[in-house]
């Protein structure tokens, strides 16, 4: 079982100690049955002292207590390194790679999956003790009487061998059950954010009821109970085996072997005293199963999330930040597909022999790609720019390997990281997913950028790009003339302010340095917001606000961090007339006079007079560049 192997890998030491203080205690178990047989055996009795029973019920008590307080210590730390160690591997996922799994995916994993392993590994020490009892009693029943030892064996033996016939259908059905949790977790989800719409409209909240929310919870109870339905008649079935097995020694067996009557009291001692822990290892098995299904959902989620590339070695020099940002795009694109990752990547998705480069979803690097020549190397661009990576890539247009070893990258370039699971087409080649691109732009220090266009333009696509969110699949960005790739791409992020339509709040202040809420009352008051928040120890007061009044401590966050590129998606779309105009025409202006590089995606048209760059997206590509005014020259 996989579950006993991920605690042999967190430390085998303290299994070995869990199996030792374990044996000693089935071992001490059955001394103490053979006392007992002692006492109760017909004349004359062997020689049976308290001392040695009360010796052996510490031996009992105290090695039962180190084997469960060791494995309770090992569970605790396997289950607080998974949390962990999954909470590090979704932090440094990139961005499209989250969005696709979906949070209903994350949240099952994180919070149902983490809790059925932590019930299978908590029931493990007391399984351990019923094991070494077990076959404390079976050894001494094989000194009791041959026969006897071979009969009870081989009922034992049958009756787990209808057991595990069974299981493998339970464990096929915890195996739905589970995936039928996603999909319940995922209507959990909706039901929270759309209670709304539901309540506006009886008959979508009846069809949601039926169709999602209880008809999940209605497959996943059916689910249930046929799976305990099965497993508790297999388990009454294998009960029957024992009673027959018990019936066959005590009225066939000692009867035509004629067995003395001190040997039946032994065996009906040991298949007494066996009674309690078998029935409790049966018990388990339930827990032990749910527990193997939740580990395999662990590492799908971890080796899917493996396939992408990992964020979390990204190099990061600690150096400033820009004082000015000339953002440049240069024939950028980006791609989305269409399906869903698979749970597990496909056969051929690691490493390549050699260290080859995987086919790149952007196409660039990709045989038979457009604008690739055979061999594979990138070719001229549409502009007649010369093709290959940026400056900062490997000498001689060779990418370098990812963070993880696995593949090639090359962040900004036509080798970048594949976001997902397996290798992607162009979409524009097969009609299927959105593709933005190839982009031109330039973003300058003290100018106010507008991007406007229609829903599913293209925008929030961009918004990420722009801010390292996303990695360009073909084409780079540059900052101030520096390329951004896999070097500096951590860095370059921390050049930015952002707030997206679907920004989120923390209570905290978090990354600041102490003594920053003097600062934020400053804020608070521009932003006439005092009156509804406070700021104490760096921790707001209250979060439960309008989205507009949510929006501006949004935006307070941003000003604090006092970043050279500012971007804003709809930020004033819930504002009051008389607040928006003070964002467009005071705030806006401002951060421009100050020398930042703002670019704000918006429909308010009345205030496109503010704006000093106005960029309209149409399906993905420019529909038209409009300059205004002249940029505003950076503070030095």
């Amino acid at each position: 079982m996989q579950l006993i192997r991920f605690l042999i890998s967190i430390s085998w030491m303290r299994i070995a100690g869990v199996i030792a203080s374990g044996l000693v205690c089935g071992a001490a178990n059955t001394y103490l049955v053979t006392l007992i047989r002692g006492v109760v055996s017909p004349e004359p009795h062997p020689g049976v002292t308290v001392g040695a029973f009360v010796a052996t019920a510490l031996v009992i008590l105290i090695s039962g207590v180190i084997s469960q307080v060791l494995l309770i210590r090992l569970a605790q730390d396997a289950i607080y390194r998974l949390r962990a160690d999954l909470s590090a591997r979704i932090v440094s996922a990139p961005l499209e790679h989250l969005e696709r799994l979906g949070q209903h995916r994350l949240i099952a994993t994180l919070t149902e999956d983490v809790r059925a392993l932590s019930q299978a590994v908590t029931a493990i020490p007391s399984i351990c003790i019923d094991l070494a009892t077990i076959v404390g009693c079976f050894v001494f029943l094989a000194v009791v009487s041959g026969p006897i030892f071979a009969t009870t064996v081989a009922g034992t033996l049958l009756g787990i061998a209808c057991v595990e016939l069974v299981l493998k259908r339970v464990r096929a059905l915890y195996h739905s059950a589970r995936e039928n949790e996603d999909g319940l977790l995922r209507s959990f989800q909706a039901v929270s954010l759309g209670i709304k719409e539901l309540k506006l409209h009886r008959g979508r909240r009846r069809d949601f009821m039926d169709k999602h929310l209880l008809g999940s919870a209605e497959t996943l109870r059916a689910q249930n109970i046929d799976a305990g339905s099965k497993f508790t008649v297999a388990q009454g079935f294998g009960q029957l085996l024992q009673l027959a097995t018990m019936a066959l020694i005590l009225f066939g067996l000692a009867r035509s072997l004629h067995l003395p009557q001190n040997v039946m009291v032994g065996y009906v001692l040991v298949t007494t005293f066996l009674a309690m822990p078998m029935q409790n290892f049966m018990h388990r098995i339930p827990d032990l199963l749910r527990g193997d299904v939740a580990l395999s959902k662990i590492r799908s989620l971890n080796l899917s999330i493996q396939t992408a590339h990992d964020e979390s070695s990204l190099p990061y020099t600690e150096r400033p930040a820009v004082t000015a940002a000339r953002l440049e795009l240069n024939d950028v694109g980006y791609s989305y597909l269409t399906e869903a990752p698979p749970a597990f990547p496909p056969p051929g998705t690691g490493p390549h022999p050699g260290g080859g480069a995987r086919p790149h979803p952007g196409g660039g690097g990709r045989p038979g790609a457009p604008g690739a020549p055979a061999g594979g190397r990138p070719g001229p661009h549409p502009g007649g720019r010369p093709g290959g990576p940026p400056p900062g890539h490997g000498p001689h247009g060779v990418d370098r390997p990812d963070v993880n070893g696995h593949r090639f990258v090359g962040h900004g370039g036509r080798g970048g990281p594949v976001p997902m699971a397996g290798p992607m087409d162009p979409p524009q080649a097969d009609g299927s997913g959105f593709h933005l691109g190839p982009l031109d732009l330039t973003f300058e220090p003290g100018q106010l950028t507008f991007i406007v266009g229609g829903n599913g333009s293209g925008k929030s696509t961009l918004a990420k790009l722009l801010t390292g969110l996303y990695v360009p699949q073909q084409g780079h960005l540059s900052l101030n003339g520096e390329a951004i790739d896999h070097e500096n791409i951590e860095w370059f992020r921390q050049n930015t302010s952002a707030v997206f339509t679907d920004f989120h709040l923390f209570e905290d202040y978090l990354g600041f340095d102490e003594g920053v809420d003097e600062e934020v009352r400053k804020y608070l008051r521009e932003l006439r917001i005092d009156d509804k928040v406070t700021v104490e120890n760096g921790r707001l007061s209250t979060i439960a606000l309008s989205q507009g009044q949510r929006k501006r401590l949004a935006l307070l966050t941003a000003l604090l961090e006092d970043r050279p590129i500012y971007l804003f998606d709809e930020w004033a779309a819930d504002q009051e007339p008389k607040f928006r105009d003070v964002f467009y025409r005071e705030i806006l202006v401002s951060l421009k006079n100050r020398g930042k590089t703002v670019i704000v995606i918006t429909h308010d048209d009345r205030y496109f007079d503010c704006a000093d760059q106005i960029v309209k997206l149409d399906f993905g590509h420019i529909a038209e560049v409009k300059e205004l005014t002249t940029p505003v020259a950076a503070a030095e």
